[in-house]
């Protein structure tokens, strides 16, 4: 209840809070802030409130996203991610949880990333390759955002598979507005994630904490489709940061939105291209007690 105190107040990764509980307690650290020892840095959507409301506040919304399927993890939870650090290299003081499906893990789950304007090959590819993989029993893990990353959660869906949406801002936003239906789907069968608390706002400041959950949740990235400037490359080359798995699907030399994979391929030795779900299942370690569920098993080419 303290770390989750603790960030519904504060951006995550904040500074000032990371060096507090290095030397203090989570519980101590809440009294400390109640008592007004130390200043609060609030994130941006509290703090217009008054102090005096603050902690009424702060309680109603933990116990609010505690319902229905809701959770906080934790860092001393055996599911939390292993790696998870923000972009200045701090570690979220909490994850935010909603649905029955658990946090897979690591070794069991792939992330599938591309670009939100992606063509109809970009699409078909994508959906295969997350149908091909929930048949092989692996997690299917991305963002819910529009083109790619909603085809593959669709697709995973479609397949029986188990999926899993992290977003980039608290749990009863459901971001992107055109995929509300999905994700409401995905809290009730799934499993929806994010380091931000309830209230929080999408935003690009928030975007790089997103990136690295993404990264850092399952055994490796895959990015179909990306612009030379797609967000999505910045989560490969996390995941690869992180000792993970870094794969591409190459796409056509005349599409802008495959100019980013192929750049990546060029430059970066440590990834490797893929065209189909074999691919992926032969460079990443098979999940514990996977295998295929039986069906087609997505090995042929896309």
């Amino acid at each position: 209840m303290a770390r989750a105190t603790l960030g519904w107040l504060c951006e995550p990764g904040d500074a000032g809070l990371r060096q507090l509980l290095a030397r203090h307690a989570p519980t101590d650290v809440v009294d400390m802030l109640s008592r007004q020892e130390v200043p609060v840095v609030r994130r941006s959507e509290i703090r217009h409130l008054p102090t005096s409301r603050l902690w009424d506040e702060a309680a109603a919304a933990v116990e609010e996203a505690q319902r229905g399927g809701g959770r906080v993890v934790i860092p001393a939870d055996p599911d939390w991610p292993p790696g998870l650090r923000g972009p200045d290299g701090g570690q979220p003081v909490c994850l935010w949880a909603r649905g029955p499906a658990p946090i897979p893990p690591t070794a069991a789950s792939v992330t599938i990333v591309g670009s939100r304007a992606s063509s109809s090959y970009g699409n078909h590819v994508a959906a295969d390759l997350a149908a091909g993989l929930a048949t092989h029993g692996w997690t299917v893990v991305s963002s819910g955002g529009l083109g790619i990353d909603g085809a593959v959660l669709r697709a995973t869906l479609a397949a029986g598979g188990r999926a899993v949406a992290v977003l980039p801002c608290g749990l009863d936003r459901l971001h992107p507005h055109q995929h509300r239906a999905l994700l409401a789907r995905l809290a009730e069968t799934g499993l929806l994630l994010s380091v931000q608390p309830p209230g929080a706002d999408p935003t690009l400041a928030r975007m790089g904490v997103h990136r690295a959950l993404l990264a850092a949740l399952t055994a490796g990235t895959i990015v179909v489709e990306a612009s030379v400037r797609s967000a999505a490359l910045k989560t490969v080359r996390q995941a690869l940061d992180l000792g993970r798995a870094g794969l591409v699907v190459p796409g056509p030399v005349t599409s802008a939105v495959s100019a980013g994979c192929l750049e990546l391929l060029r430059t970066d030795a440590r990834v490797r291209a893929v065209g189909c779900a074999g691919h992926i299942v032969a460079d990443l370690a098979p999940p514990p007690g996977g295998g295929p569920r039986g069906g087609d098993t997505g090995d042929g080419p896309t």
